[in-house]
């Protein structure tokens, strides 16, 4: 009996053995790094406080769809043309092949189809409207980033360039009439009025100065078979990106639109 029992044990053993060796190969996930801006721009994105964002439920919920695990890596802003290429990671997020100046750089990135649609443009306070727009004379912006629309005027001296590496300082600023306006992307410029007690609809875009449409992309250069993946998610959850645009108060871009 105690050898038949030993070698039932033994078995036993070998088939538990046997199956924990191959149960890892087939559900340890693949993990991938993104690299993501070091700011805090909720609600689209603030990857350093342990919160839910748009970015981050729409890349979580596509990674768990395909057992993959994303870890999110922000990085500074001034180096962001060379994430990609200095930095070890997998993925960028957000891009966009329009904030790129040199061609050959633009050409080594692949990019996904886009995950959303936002404004850029100047907003003011709802009250600067009945100003002439020859009173406009400074812009504030996030450290790091430039705003497009008023390069030849900043260049030229008619209009001066505040920076900040805070969301909501250029908020309490504008509110405070220090700057005349804010190159920031309005959902996050209301959420942040809601967080300081103001109205959401104080500031609001000024049609007057340039503005346009545009979009947050995935980007690679190691990984275009996930990238097609990604492309496919989106095509067959448009009722996901609807719901988080409702969620998370996504600014309506269709009325900017040329």
């Amino acid at each position: 009996m105690g050898s038949i029992y030993q070698k039932s044990k033994v078995v036993r053993i070998f088939i538990f053995c046997f199956f924990t060796l191959l149960l890892p190969q087939k559900t340890l996930a693949q993990e991938f790094i993104i690299g993501v801006e070091d700011i805090p721009y909720y609600p689209l994105f603030e990857y350093k406080l342990n919160r839910d964002t748009y970015s981050k439920e729409l890349l979580n919920r596509f990674a768990a769809s395909k057992g993959y695990k994303f870890t999110y890596l922000p990085l500074p802003i001034k180096r962001f043309d060379t994430w990609l290429l200095e930095d070890k990671i997998d993925f960028k997020y957000p891009d966009n092949l329009r904030w790129y100046s040199e061609y050959l750089l633009r050409e080594k990135y692949i990019f996904s189809q886009s995950t959303i649609k936002l404004v850029a443009g100047t907003s003011v306070l709802k009250s600067s409207l009945k100003k002439d727009i020859s009173e406009f004379k400074s812009v504030g912006t996030l450290l790091g980033f430039y705003p497009t629309n008023w390069i030849d005027e900043i260049k030229r001296g008619k209009v001066s360039l505040y920076e900040d590496i805070s969301t909501k300082i250029l908020i309490q600023q504008l509110l405070a009439k220090n700057i005349d306006g804010i190159e920031i992307e309005p959902s996050v410029i209301r959420y942040y009025l809601e967080e300081l007690g103001e109205s959401d609809d104080l500031v609001v875009i000024d049609k007057r100065f340039k503005y346009d449409v545009y979009d947050f992309y995935l980007s690679t250069i190691k990984h275009p078979k996930i990238i097609g993946e990604f492309n496919e998610f989106l095509d067959n959850n448009k009722k996901l990106l609807e719901e988080l645009n409702t969620k998370y108060k996504i600014f309506d871009y269709k009325p900017y639109l040329k």
